[in-house]
């Protein structure tokens, strides 16, 4: 089944089909799977825009439209209380020469907030408790203790490491060079730490694995009303495609 619905943050499609809920506008851009054992939040993704049934730009609104599909699992499966995933979100761009890149934001968005996209918007947790409980401890403490930052650090992009040595040398934990840098290139932040942004996670964090595998837990999140606008027209199915695995959120963040 699929129907439009108006929520107080634009107009979107709502497609319900089996064990998948989806939201989104040209596209289905939120995707959450209902298995026997668990509810995921199979994929989020933006970058390709037409989130929305009356404008293209989601920008802003990615976090609301992710709780009306939250909301439509708290309606619809009450006893699922808890949403898991599989960290892959990130930032992507183009080059001068057609080139794509992506920063992942479990590390790129850590490193620049101590916490990842999701744990910093829905207060997302590991599903291993200890794993967390040892994560939290070295994002808390690791990102201020100067004897966490070495002296000299290998940017590995040359042009790079020209513009950004003289900032990490002025600065005497990783949180306050983090800040010059955001200062400096805040528009370009992502691009300047594209080589080197896992290597300063993985000298912060002692070495230690960030893990992917997240959960949500959507008892506290805002409950979104999406009231039916109209019902979609079944001759205009051969415009979406089949579901799919979709490469996961991909987002520019103002």
């Amino acid at each position: 089944m699929e129907y439009n619905c108006l929520s107080d943050f634009g107009k979107f499609r709502i497609g319900l089909k089996n064990d998948n809920i989806n939201v989104g506008g040209r596209n289905f851009c939120v995707n959450i799977i209902l298995r026997p054992s668990e509810t995921l939040l199979y994929w989020l993704k933006t970058d390709d825009g037409g989130c929305e049934l009356n404008e293209k730009d989601i920008h802003g609104k990615a976090i609301s439209m992710v709780d009306i599909a939250f909301s439509l699992v708290r309606k619809d499966h009450p006893e699922r209380t808890t949403i898991h995933l599989l960290d892959d979100s990130g930032f992507s761009w183009t080059d001068k020469r057609g080139r794509k890149y992506k920063t992942i934001f479990l590390k790129g968005y850590l490193l620049i907030h101590g916490k990842t996209w999701y744990e910093d918007k829905f207060n997302a947790v590991m599903c291993d408790p200890d794993i967390y409980k040892k994560y939290r401890e070295k994002a808390d403490r690791n990102f201020d203790d100067p004897s966490k930052k070495p002296a000299t650090f290998d940017f590995i992009n040359k042009e790079v490491c020209e513009k950004l040595d003289p900032l990490y040398k002025s600065s005497s934990t990783w949180r306050e060079f983090i800040g010059k840098l955001i200062e400096v290139y805040n528009d370009e932040k992502y691009i300047m730490m594209y080589d080197w942004y896992r290597n300063a996670i993985y000298t912060i964090f002692d070495g230690m694995e960030i893990n992917q595998d997240w959960k949500i837990d959507i008892t506290n999140r805002p409950n979104i009303e999406c009231k039916t606008i109209m019902t979609v027209n079944k001759t205009r199915k051969r415009f979406f495609s089949s579901f799919r695995r979709l490469e996961p959120f991909s987002w520019s963040p103002a």
